[in-house]
């Protein structure tokens, strides 16, 4: 991807004042804020949080701090976000990958800024809005990521250097109907067959989305339980973040206890705010073919012993010459 020259340089202002935001989005050498309002309240802003219409225009400015003791020269651009497949994690599009929704719409005044040792950079940025954007809520971020990679891992014998990038959220509400929305899309239980008569193990995976178009942060209740009521525990990967519109993820839990004859139910519910929930259950079956052979081997004994028994108390015909 050829990256542009700086554009109107003019309007980035560098504070030659050194900064260590609080509670800032970085890495400890570099973090990346919204810019503190003229008028700023007395909590300051960690994301981005606005509002529009299809069709608008939103100007907004981000502030990108070098913790670090040299200067640091970092690549602008807006990017959306996505839930990860596995685990749902929220992440941000890279800048070589296609920006469809709110990283397409972002422009920053400076697509390259150094930020000297210990100081400061606002950059304006603008939000245009397309009019046929969907109402709800379109989640982004804009991003400072580092020109060269700044940091390297050894994998294999061999050493990657790595291209780091920290990055403000972007909530952007677009004005209209608003519907949120959970689904548990899908719930596997996969159960073990022990081949001893003991406890059985195995693993649930269950799948959520957001099917809403409003960003949700849900939370999942997992229960397992065996015939008659009897505990099975499940422990593993639960939702811990924010899901955006449209995303899913897959969780894996392990469970333990299982009867080696049993009937195991699995029940997954999501909630979020605003009365938003989903259920989903399944059902597995545990067939240990030694505990089944047991009871049925000590079942034929004893029909067998019951029936020599009748057997032997059978009157016999004498024969008498």
């Amino acid at each position: 991807m050829r990256l542009r020259a700086i554009a109107a340089l003019s309007a980035v202002a560098v504070l030659a004042v050194p900064t260590a935001p609080a509670r800032a989005a970085g890495n400890g050498e570099w973090a990346v804020t919204p810019t503190p309002a003229v008028k700023a309240g007395p909590t300051p802003r960690v994301y981005f949080f606005l509002d529009a219409s299809a069709g608008q225009t939103v100007k907004e400015s981000v502030r990108v701090a070098n913790l670090g003791t040299k200067a640091k020269s970092f690549l602008i651009y807006g990017a959306d976000a996505y839930n990860t497949a596995r685990d749902g994690g929220f992440a941000l599009r890279t800048s070589d990958e296609p920006q469809k929704d709110i990283g397409a719409w972002t422009r920053s005044a400076a697509a390259r800024v150094t930020v000297p040792a210990g100081e400061q950079a606002d950059i304006p940025f603008t939000i245009t809005v397309p009019k046929n954007a969907t109402p709800g809520d379109h989640v982004g971020g804009v991003v400072a990521m580092e020109t060269e990679p700044g940091a390297s891992t050894g994998t294999e014998g061999a050493t990657v250097r790595i291209q780091r990038a920290v990055a403000a959220r972007i909530y952007l509400r677009v004005a209209g109907v608003v519907v949120p929305g959970l689904a548990v899309r899908s719930v596997e239980l996969d159960l073990d067959t022990p081949l001893l008569p003991a406890a059985a193990g195995g693993k649930l995976k269950y799948q959520i989305a957001n099917v809403g178009n409003v960003h949700l942060v849900p939370t999942a209740t997992v229960k397992t339980t065996g015939l008659f009521g009897h505990a099975v525990k499940a422990t593993g990967s639960t939702p811990s973040g924010d899901f955006v519109p449209g995303a899913d993820g897959t969780f894996t839990m392990r469970t333990t206890g299982a009867w080696p004859l049993d009937i195991v139910t699995a029940s997954v519910v999501v909630r979020a705010d605003g009365g938003v929930y989903a259920k989903r259950t399944d059902r597995a079956f545990v067939i240990s073919w030694t505990a089944l052979a047991i009871p049925v081997a000590a079942a034929a004994a004893v029909l067998w012993m019951l029936s020599g028994r009748r057997r032997s108390k059978r009157l016999r015909a004498r024969v008498t010459e």
